[in-house]
């Protein structure tokens, strides 16, 4: 990443500056880190929403590998348990649950 060498400074009022904070602070930015995303993207990724989705990520791959798991049994012609099968439908139930949403 380049070095950020130019420096500009901005003035606000008491009641502005306030309202700034709170939005680094829901956003978890620093207030340098805040104006340059709204400046470069005209918009501001919330930094706490970045490592959910990092979070969930993880948990959809752990579901796809037990899927996975599952697929190959199957395909080996293995017996597949009763756990297996209600697993797969509360996975598809929760998937569908998501979609809707």
């Amino acid at each position: 990443m380049e070095n950020r060498t130019i420096k500009k400074s901005f003035r606000f009022t008491n009641k502005e500056w306030i309202r700034i904070e709170k939005k680094c602070e829901i956003s978890g930015l620093t207030p340098s880190q805040y104006f340059q995303q709204i400046a470069t993207t005209g918009r501001v990724a919330k930094q706490n929403c970045l490592k959910e989705k990092q979070i969930y990520l993880g948990q959809i791959a752990m579901v796809g590998n037990n899927i996975n798991q599952i697929a190959r049994r199957l395909n080996s012609g293995e017996k597949v348990d009763i756990w297996m099968l209600q697993l797969l439908l509360k996975i598809e139930q929760k998937l569908n649950e998501a979609w809707l949403l």
